[in-house]
């Protein structure tokens, strides 16, 4: 028997905490309570540490659950220990099973949450991490695959991007990701958040991704100085938010041509970056088209030079119909100090006389700019776009 008083670790995975599941589900939390047989009912599982004070306890009630189902087919199946008594790691051999099982039944949508150890102070968070076994991911059902606080090495994403060929979306947060190359015939949406790429002190390490059929891309935090995106020409959807130091954009162009099929376009960076001197002639001889592009997000990177890059892939988008940039305190602060910058504000500021021939951009109906108070670097901003737009189009300035 299942012990008492457990049954409100397990729900339906109607929750917003369990990423794949989006639908309502009839209740597991009835089935415990009504005899083994109706677990063959229940496709959808939510599997939670919630309500245990121990990994011992928590283990037998799991295992007594997944024996008395069987080999019944499951649709969904999450995996999620919240709260700081119970990690994963800690019984990794007996939740690896749970995840063979689920993957033996069929299972189409898959999510494995450990916890947050930095929510406790841990020190040794990188060795406690879950490591999820490679080999149990072998499935021609797995669809969806939702990750969050656990190891995400080179063997796992090699194995799992071969060995589960019907993968479409594979959602990765706060993970210790050691993977380097991302490569993929079937994946259509990819989302890695807040961590990112982890790249040790002592090594540069390039990201390669290469996904023909990926149609949405968001990384959060890309942690490395090098990202390569190979085949991208289905993407519709493309958000980049960069945070490694020492950034080299003078490689952005090569990213830039990558993303040219989008419709909607984000691309952040936070932090000094290599090669922002270079950028204008290298986005000129890349001569880089936005055929697609209708939304396009920015924030300070583009400014340098004039805005030279800002201005480029507004002349090279036909169908841009709304544009929106972010400047930060901190950009405004640099802007203020110049010694900080190597003297930024000399290279951002223009002469307010086009370099080019100005030019229009017939679709482009909205510029929303957002920003700290009394930020001047503004005033600059749209003097720029005055000086190269034939007809400017509604700006709207709010503060951040």
């Amino acid at each position: 028997m299942l012990a008492t008083g457990s049954a409100a670790s397990l729900t339906s995975c109607s929750t917003a905490s369990c990423s794949p599941c989006r639908r309502r589900t009839p209740c597991a939390r009835a089935c415990c309570h009504q005899g083994g047989a109706t677990w063959l009912s229940a496709r959808h599982l939510n599997v939670s540490t919630l309500g245990f004070t121990g990994e011992a306890r928590f283990a037998q009630f799991v295992n007594n659950l997944l024996l008395r189902r069987g080999h019944a087919p499951l649709d969904t199946f999450c995996l999620h220990a919240e709260g700081p008594h119970i990690l994963f790691d800690n019984i990794r051999d007996t939740a690896n099973l749970w995840i063979y099982h689920a993957l033996r039944c069929n299972v189409q949508a898959l999510s494995i949450a450990d916890h947050d150890l930095y929510e406790e102070g841990e020190t040794e968070d990188i060795l406690r991490t879950f490591h999820p076994d490679r080999y149990s991911f072998t499935s021609s059902h797995l669809k969806r695959l939702h990750l969050l606080y656990v190891c995400v090495s080179n063997c796992l994403i090699k194995h799992l991007l071969s060995g589960c060929p019907a993968l479409e979306d594979l959602e990765m947060n706060d993970c210790d990701i050691t993977a380097t190359e991302f490569s993929s015939t079937t994946l259509k949406n990819l989302s890695i958040s807040t961590v990112g790429f982890s790249v040790t002190k002592d090594e540069e390490v390039d990201i390669v991704i290469n996904m023909p059929s990926l149609v949405s891309l968001c990384i959060g935090a890309l942690l490395c100085t090098k990202p390569s995106f190979i085949n991208m020409r289905s993407l519709l959807t493309v958000s980049i938010h960069s945070e490694q130091t020492g950034f080299e954009f003078v490689n952005g162009c090569s990213i830039l041509r990558a993303f040219s099929n989008a419709r909607n376009l984000t691309l952040l960076h936070v932090g000094p970056m290599v090669g922002k001197e270079l950028l204008g002639n290298e986005i000129l001889f890349h001569q880089v088209v936005f055929t697609n592009l209708t939304t396009l997000s920015l924030n300070e990177w583009c400014l340098h030079n004039s805005c030279k890059a800002l201005l480029y892939v507004l002349r090279h988008s036909p169908n841009l119909e709304k544009l929106t940039l972010g400047l930060s305190e901190v950009g405004a602060l640099i802007y203020r100090r110049p010694e900080l910058s190597g003297n930024f504000a000399v290279k951002i500021n223009p002469c307010c006389k086009g370099t080019e021939t100005p030019f229009y951009c017939q679709k482009l109906k909205k510029i929303k700019i957002t920003c700290p108070k009394h930020d001047k670097r503004v005033g600059v901003v749209v003097a720029i776009l005055c000086a190269n737009l034939i007809s400017l189009p509604e700006i709207n300035i709010k503060p951040s």
